[in-house]
């Protein structure tokens, strides 16, 4: 599968499909998972979640012209799902409005064209779906879509990345003839 992008046409239906993913992952989180440890070793689950939450919020925000929010350590409430819920289709009802899509947005990154913004949080509600259902013992499977999407994303910033030490301090070994899933996460310093 080869895909060609139109950032301004695919980033919320790619965003819907990431965040449909994350949200089945989500549901099947038991009670006695909460405090397990991720991937990302910064965050147990219950933090994971709540950065994706806030980050969904974020995205209403940003793509609404308030800009990014700071929303503190605890979005979730008393029910995680419905958190997620509606901060997705606050998200979603931004990103569906006429010419969102065209439009410079501003970040913590400062400005930049809206469904590249999006696309970069399509490439972190994958990443971070493989850290909840690795923690929580779910298949971690990543739509191959998305698994081709955020490759071509992270390996076009690949040197930023790790300098910047936005996914972790040091990509993760991985085979020369590794598959997409395992190559998009081992850049993100992951052992699939």
């Amino acid at each position: 599968m080869t895909t060609h992008l139109d950032s301004g046409n695919d980033a919320p239906r790619l965003y819907k499909k990431a965040t449909d993913n994350m949200r089945r992952y989500l549901s099947a989180v038991q009670t006695s998972q909460w405090e397990n440890a991720t991937p990302c070793t910064d965050w147990n689950v219950r933090q994971l979640v709540n950065h994706f939450v806030s980050g969904s919020q974020n995205v209403k925000s940003i793509m609404g012209g308030t800009g990014p929010q700071d929303l503190g350590d605890n979005v979730l409430g008393d029910s995680p799902l419905a958190a997620f819920n509606a901060a997705v289709e606050g998200a979603l009802a931004e990103l569906e409005v006429p010419g969102a899509m065209g439009t410079e947005v501003t970040t913590r990154r400062g400005e930049q064209p809206a469904g590249d913004y999006v696309l970069g949080q399509v490439q972190e509600m994958a990443v971070h779906g493989w850290d909840l259902a690795k923690a929580t013992g779910q298949d971690t499977a990543i739509d191959p879509e998305l698994v081709e999407v955020g490759l071509a994303r992270v390996m076009a910033n690949r040197e930023r990345l790790r300098t910047a030490g936005v996914f972790g301090e040091a990509e993760a070994t991985f085979a020369d003839d590794a598959d997409p899933q395992t190559r998009y996460l081992g850049i993100l310093g992951r052992s699939a």
